[in-house]
């Protein structure tokens, strides 16, 4: 997949794939996730930001790049009910704001500073281009 493999070049060796959805998530996935971001998620349900903790040095995941479809689906209802809008929210920012993927396909981000959505990218592609 072209955005698995761009998240692993951007990433690199901080990247770590996850089991891919198992069919029972599959098909309760394909009734609400657009077809871009169930196609990742086949292939790995969420994928984790790694790194090495010094002290222990054992790997520790820091973040999710995008996050797995509980996750998406609890945040997705967050996001729908308290503000009314359509969306999937696929990541967060880091900062507390979240990434949404709209029907139309493009990405808008919200940060809870300015309290609203603001354009991001086009695409998933044009948005793991930019991050």
């Amino acid at each position: 997949m072209d955005i698995i493999n761009l998240i692993q070049q951007k990433y690199g060796a901080s990247c770590q794939l996850r089991s891919p959805l198992n069919k029972r998530q599959y098909n309760k996935a394909k009734t609400f996730l657009p077809r871009e971001l169930l196609e990742i998620l086949k292939v790995s349900n969420g994928i984790n930001e790694i790194m090495t903790n010094p002290d222990t040095m054992k790997i520790e995941v820091i973040d999710r790049i995008i996050y797995s479809l509980d996750e998406i689906k609890s945040q997705t209802n967050c996001y729908s009910n308290e503000y009314g809008s359509d969306g999937v929210v696929f990541a967060g920012n880091g900062a507390g704001g979240f990434f949404i993927l709209k029907p139309n396909g493009k990405i808008y981000i919200y940060e809870y500073f300015d309290l609203c959505e603001e354009y991001y990218a086009d695409s998933l592609s044009d948005y793991f281009n930019k991050f």
